[in-house]
């Protein structure tokens, strides 16, 4: 099998560096076997990952975040390629969920994984997310698949000051492990209440409908790990063919920063302000002036309604190991 990496040239420099002394050691052992893309503006990790679905016996190598595996897990979506991950970015949630802590810190290892066919291919389910204006009419720029967790309310407004911090010091090994911590403790004591309710066939029997609307979040997950290490869906598994959800009610500060400590650790089931549930598709429609502001694997969209629905078996994800 023939192998493409396309790789994040803005990656964190160490993770690169050695990822780049890895292959080119394995790609000498392994003359003709790869090629390898490093990206040069915004989208190209999807325009090659676009052409390359189009090709027979070829495994698509993501380098870098989850940014990164967003593009291209989009770009072979519904196709037969398979996707491979190496993580070279700051969070790296996704992987949290389909690789151990050995192949998450050694980039290294996985290189050599991939040169020497040490993987397994498996049918992972993927979020389809359709956004729609207020008129009902598909907002394209916020439409897109979801491979980890997609989210709308406080989490968004954490992601957003994060990504500040880390843009303002991009060289900072401190801010980037730090950033999405302290964005968090930050905006809890900002605006912590978003207008919205959501329906869903839930798989605990309870009523499609919340009974509320007002909310500091709901996360719709995939997988379990998002915002560097959080994790809103301990039981998720991404080949179930289920959307495991979390909304958590607006309450205030206090309760706030003790609920952020349990839903940090996926401790926060059981806890009257946390419903909980499984679904295959569930609709968030704002019911306030303001439209929702979510992100999906980290990228941001918007719309006045949002549609989230499982496709089982809508990607061919590569694992390591197994």
């Amino acid at each position: 099998m023939k192998k493409l990496f396309i790789v994040n040239s803005r990656a964190d420099s160490k993770a690169l560096a050695r990822f780049k002394s890895a292959y080119s050691r394995l790609s000498e052992e392994h003359p003709g076997e790869s090629q390898i893309i490093y990206t040069e503006f915004a989208g190209h990790a999807s325009e090659a990952a676009k052409k390359a679905a189009a090709e027979d016996d070829l495994l698509v190598i993501a380098c870098g975040g989850d940014g990164t595996i967003h593009e291209v897990a989009n770009a072979l979506a519904e196709s037969k390629t398979p996707l491979a991950v190496i993580p070279l970015g700051t969070g790296n949630d996704f992987t949290r969920s389909v690789m151990n802590e050995d192949h998450r810190s050694n980039c290294d290892i996985c290189v050599k994984d991939v040169f020497e066919d040490n993987f397994t291919i498996k049918d992972t389910d993927l979020i389809k997310v359709t956004s729609f204006d207020r008129s009902g009419h598909k907002i394209e720029a916020s439409s897109a698949w979801c491979l980890n967790v997609a989210s709308i309310g406080l989490d968004t407004e954490v992601q957003l000051r994060a990504k500040g911090k880390v843009l303002a010091h991009p060289n900072s090994g401190l801010v980037r492990s730090t950033a999405y911590v302290t964005s968090a403790l930050g905006c809890l004591f900002g605006n912590r209440k978003f207008d919205f309710k959501y329906k869903a066939l839930r798989g605990d029997g309870k009523p499609a409908e919340s009974v509320k609307s007002v909310f500091t979040l709901i996360a719709i997950c995939n997988a379990s790990y998002y915002g560097d290490g959080f994790c809103p869906a301990p039981h998720a598994k991404t080949d179930d063919g289920l959307i495991n959800c979390c909304a958590i009610e607006s309450v205030n500060i206090f309760r706030s920063l003790y609920l952020l400590t349990k839903y940090k650790k996926g401790r926060h089931e059981g806890y009257k302000e946390a419903d909980v549930f499984v679904t295959t598709s569930l609709t968030v429609e704002a019911t306030g002036s303001r439209d929702l502001n979510g992100n999906y694997d980290g990228e941001d969209f918007s719309g006045h309604k949002v549609y989230f629905e499982c496709y089982p078996g809508a990607l061919k994800l590569a694992v390591y190991g197994q």
